[in-house]
């Protein structure tokens, strides 16, 4: 048999040793060499970074939340020893101490983030730590001097004005370090990057993740509904339909009931008729002669809406225009406008009629129900000459008024500028043109709102026999 020899290569075996170790370092979590030397360090405890938007950046929605923008990081960390500067690095690759970093792209911390007072105890980050950004991240240290160190124990701070990294959505990691020195660049020993970030005493990683969005999407269309009819409100109970829209436009009860007005008073021969010797008032009294008319406006409208009447008696070559009642349809006008007399009555005034002269009026004034009550929103002001707070009849819960001197008055606008159909809030108008005469207004959405209009007519001992009657057409407008 012939000798052989075995050598065995020392350093071979040294460095196999050595790259052994430093494997189950890094596995481990441990810190590895840095500028050729082993640190003593300890991991933090409880550690975390909670993000008050995780929405990537750059993903379509410019401001807000889910925008990923001006993000406020808020940093939880459990140090072992007393800290007077921390470093924080933001990388793609993973949160492994001294790895390869790579800034997550998009990821933006302004020159001015924050440093709050800590929130807890004990010696917590005091607002005279200052933070300055990296090329990574942010280094936040206390004043010179190392008067103000952040004992050992939990730290709670905020970092603000911060974009996230941008979409695509996913993971990015957080690196803390901690050091005895408020230099943590100090010669020989501070942070120098994240792959020789020196002589740390407390590190530790975390994961953090940017998401895509939800977006929520819901329509509301416009909408608006109006109606005229000779039923009260206190009566919409809707039985038809087992009170389902009770105190609704839609109730059967408004279609029951079109809105015929027959003003006069009873004569010999059970007709009404208009006398010289008094003024007939739609009463309101729910019987069969009843006189009062009825209105409901409900819209989503922003800007509010507006109501305006026209009366079908418009203006003839030979009597000009008409806003009155008429026997020939306009051609003639012997029970006029109440603005046309004068003494005090006006397009813009409403004023008391007196009986004997003959004329035409309407009072308006906001009608609130006792039964069948839907729930009002919004308000809708009757306008002058239709309205006048000091002269509005008995003062009731369907009859308000600021005041009352027991006689109610009304108007009549035969005579105003015609509306404009662009802007017609700032022209009332007149009731013989195109787009009538401006009766109540509303700036804002409006919820069931009820009105009562009460017309009033009187003859005069010169006015024709006849009969006299007006097609009054109500228009509901909403600015959306």
């Amino acid at each position: 048999m012939s000798n052989r020899k075995f050598s065995i290569n020392v350093s071979a075996l040294t460095r196999a040793a050595y790259v052994a170790v430093a494997t189950l370092l890094l596995v481990a979590g441990f810190p590895l060499f840095g500028g050729g030397k082993v640190y003593a360090a300890t991991q933090l405890g409880q550690r975390s970074i909670q993000m008050s938007d995780s929405g990537a950046s750059s993903n379509g929605i410019s401001t807000g939340v889910g925008s990923g923008t001006s993000v406020v990081y808020e940093v939880s960390i459990v140090t072992t020893a007393s800290a007077d500067s921390i470093v924080i690095d933001f990388c793609t690759q993973d949160p492994i101490i001294g790895d390869t970093c790579t800034k997550p792209t998009g990821l933006t911390l302004t020159t001015g983030v924050a440093v709050p007072t800590g929130v807890a105890s004990p010696g917590p980050i005091a607002a005279n730590w200052t933070a300055t950004t990296t090329a990574h991240g942010v280094e936040l240290a206390d004043g010179a001097g190392e008067t103000h160190a952040a004992s050992a124990g939990t730290h709670v701070f905020d970092l603000t004005g911060i974009t996230n990294p941008q979409a695509p959505a996913g993971t990015f990691y957080a690196r803390v370090y901690t050091y005895t020195h408020h230099d943590f660049e100090s010669s020989g020993s501070g942070y120098t990057s994240p792959t020789a970030p020196g002589d740390y005493v407390n590190y530790g990683g975390l994961a953090l993740a940017t998401t895509n969005t939800i977006t929520v999407t819901a329509r509301v269309q416009e909408s608006l509904s109006f109606c005229v009819t000779a039923a009260d409100p206190n009566n919409w109970s809707d039985t038809a339909n087992s009170g389902a829209n009770a105190g609704d436009c839609a109730a059967a009860e408004v279609a029951a009931a079109p809105p015929a007005v027959i003003l006069g008073t009873a004569s010999g021969s059970g007709q009404p008729v208009l006398s010289s010797q008094t003024v007939d008032v739609g009463s309101g009294s729910q019987t069969a002669s009843d006189n009062a008319i009825w209105t409901q406006l409900s819209t989503n409208a922003t800007h509010g809406a507006v109501i305006d009447m026209r009366n079908s008696n418009g203006s003839s070559p030979s009597t000009g225009l008409c806003g009155g009642l008429s026997a020939d349809s306009g051609a003639t006008c012997a029970i006029p406008a109440l603005d046309t007399l004068g003494g005090g009555c006006t397009s813009t005034t409403a004023c008391a009629m007196t009986a004997g002269s003959a004329a035409f009026g309407l009072f308006v004034n906001q009608y609130t129900p006792t039964a069948n009550l839907p729930g009002t929103v919004g308000t809708l002001t009757p306008q002058q000459p239709y309205y006048n707070s000091s002269h509005c009849g008995s003062a009731t819960a369907t009859n308000p008024c600021v005041s009352n001197s027991g006689t109610t008055w009304f108007g009549m606008d035969s005579g105003s500028t015609p509306a404009n159909s662009g802007t017609p809030a700032t022209n009332l108008g007149n009731v013989t043109s195109e787009f009538g005469s401006i009766v109540s207004t509303s700036s804002s959405a409006l919820y069931h709102f009820d009105q009562k209009w009460q017309f009033a007519a009187t003859a005069a001992l010169t006015t024709p026999a006849g009969i006299y009657t007006a097609n009054i057409n109500l228009i509901a407008t909403g600015s959306f």
